[in-house]
């Protein structure tokens, strides 16, 4: 069985994500990025030899994730952009009783990692939830993942044990 973490933040109290990444740009995604968006997502994960055992579950997840994201009229979602390229993504649940606001988390391509454009995105994350009156925001992800250990715990994240499989929950 997986061991998971729910991660949670006050929105109101995450730093400016602007100058983090200069000269990249962080934006919310448009319609027509959605193609991008899911390259990113699925190229992060299968590169993260901690989802490895389930990453075809995690895929088929986070691809259903991404159309329901980008059916919404204003997609919730951030893109971290080099040039016209999308580089970094994020997927973002609006509802502020949300178990899970973070639905991918931060995902950058891995040419691009060891950066702080992970940490960069999760600012912005959390910073495009307290626009949306998201008061606390949460992220679920492994107990062991790397999110888990060097990105979540920013910014005044605090953790707990999250019983249940976010994984079936989704795909059911």
């Amino acid at each position: 069985m997986i061991s998971w973490l729910c991660f949670e933040w006050r929105t109101d109290k995450v730093p400016d994500a602007g100058s983090l990444v200069a000269p990249l740009v962080i934006r919310q995604a448009e319609k027509s990025d959605e193609a991008g968006v899911s390259k990113v997502i699925k190229s992060a994960f299968a590169v993260d030899s901690g989802w490895g055992d389930v990453n075809r579950t995690v895929e088929a997840v986070l691809t259903s994730a991404t159309e329901r994201v980008f059916a919404e009229p204003a997609p919730h979602c951030l893109v971290v952009v080099h040039g016209s390229r999308i580089i970094g993504a994020s997927l973002l649940a609006a509802d502020a009783g949300a178990e899970d606001h973070l639905i991918s988390g931060p995902c950058i391509l891995h040419e691009y990692r060891n950066r702080g454009l992970a940490s960069a995105l999760l600012a912005a994350s959390l910073g495009h939830l307290a626009k949306l009156d998201v008061k606390t925001a949460r992220g679920l992800t492994r107990a062991n993942s790397i999110t888990a250990r060097f990105i979540y715990p920013k910014f005044g994240g605090s953790s707990r044990p999250f019983e249940g499989d976010p994984l079936k929950l989704e795909a059911a």
